[in-house]
């Protein structure tokens, strides 16, 4: 939660992730754009999940947020996950395999930084 109120660091984050997936450069992420990438910023998809699953979870952020997503839908989209994650783990702690440059470990990161 501490890298979403960090705005200048959350819209740093978000706006580096949604150069990388905005494959055509135009403004905006497509369904394709955001399913193909996704799943590289944080774990969508999984190994055990069915594909009418991950299909259903990728209808569901269309429905919310549009067919076409702009910058700020994109961080909306990215906080809700964050923040879904973070009340779903709470203070338990868990052991995951994430991503090295995935937003979870930079969330990792930031709270660490803070840390120190």
């Amino acid at each position: 939660m501490g890298l979403i109120s960090d705005t200048k660091a959350f819209e740093s984050i978000t706006d580096d992730y949604f150069k990388i997936l905005d494959l055509d450069g135009d403004g905006t992420l497509s369904p394709s754009e955001l399913r193909k990438g996704l799943n590289r910023v944080v774990a969508v998809e999984s190994e055990v999940a069915s594909g009418e699953e991950t299909d259903s979870v990728y209808e569901a952020i269309v429905e919310r947020f549009g067919e076409n997503l702009a910058p700020g839908k994109f961080k909306d989209l990215i906080s809700e996950i964050l923040t879904a994650m973070a009340r779903a783990f709470g203070n338990t702690p868990v052991i995951m395999v994430v991503h090295n440059d995935g937003l979870i470990m930079k969330a990792v990161r930031h709270e660490s930084e803070k840390a120190m």
